[in-house]
């Protein structure tokens, strides 16, 4: 008698290259229902620890981490350069400047914990991890997840000049989790962990307190916030339906978004 053995495959991580390429209803990076619970639940776990910096902070139990930012700069490599050229080239002025202090707000947290990481790696990541809403992006949020297009995009276009397969696929990783609300540092690696932090504290202002005053108005003052929320396109009905930024709109609610201007009333096919 043949006995055959059927493997099962693991499925997917929420966030990964390999999850946005599924297919099916859960396809363009829609959420099951058992992610949006995901989701939920580490959007919880940051709230908690923002209320415990909180605390610590009021009781003078914080040592907030303060730092020179010329002396937060990555060495400038190839990797360096065409990042910061493609975020320069490809988005808007609030979201670069977004990403512009998301990568200086990771560096403090790192500093913070005393974490070792790629620093080219988090730069370029940080640089970006929100390139699908590019000023030329091929594809709408109203079509695909913007992470999830975001993350291969930013992983194939890193390829096609000429920079390593592998740390193209660890950036693209790294954005493609960013929007999970929190990434483990031993499941995914410092860097997409940082990023994750870098991109909550900039949006949500989570984590804030483990950083110096200084440093902080240091960071606002040379990378002005402008008018984020709709850098971001953080308006209900814009993105695609069960997506992670379309769910966490719904969770945040009226006081956490902003009106879509009328110039982009015309939005792609929900489909």
């Amino acid at each position: 008698m043949t006995t055959i053995c059927r493997t099962k495959h693991k499925a997917p991580i929420m966030g990964s290259l390999a999850w946005g390429e599924r297919k099916g209803a859960f396809s363009e990076g829609r959420l099951t229902r058992a992610e949006k619970f995901t989701v939920i639940g580490n959007m919880v776990r940051m709230s908690l620890l923002q209320a415990l910096d909180l605390a610590s902070d009021k009781l003078g139990l914080m040592n907030a981490y303060g730092a020179d930012l010329d002396g937060l700069l990555p060495m400038q490599t190839g990797l360096v350069s065409d990042s910061q050229a493609l975020a320069s080239e490809k988005l808007g002025t609030d979201v670069l400047e977004h990403s512009w202090r998301t990568y200086y707000w990771a560096m403090c947290l790192a500093g913070y914990k005393k974490l070792d990481f790629d620093r080219e790696i988090l730069f370029s990541a940080a640089m970006l991890h929100d390139l699908g809403l590019a000023k030329d992006r091929p594809v709408h949020p109203g079509a695909c997840c913007f992470t999830v297009h975001g993350a291969k995009r930013s992983k194939d276009l890193l390829v096609s000049q000429g920079h390593d397969p592998a740390k193209a696929r660890k950036i693209g990783e790294a954005i493609g989790l960013h929007l999970n609300g929190y990434v483990s540092r031993r499941l995914h690696g410092a860097e997409a962990h940082l990023l994750s932090r870098g991109a909550m504290c900039d949006v949500f202002g989570m984590g804030r307190a483990r950083i110096a005053g200084s440093t902080r108005r240091e960071v606002q003052n040379r990378h002005l916030k402008g008018d984020l929320m709709n850098g971001l396109e953080i308006w209900p009905g814009h993105h695609l339906q069960g997506t992670r930024g379309d769910f966490l709109i719904r969770v945040g609610g009226k006081h956490h978004t902003a009106t879509i201007p009328k110039d982009k009333l015309l939005a792609a096919p929900r489909t």
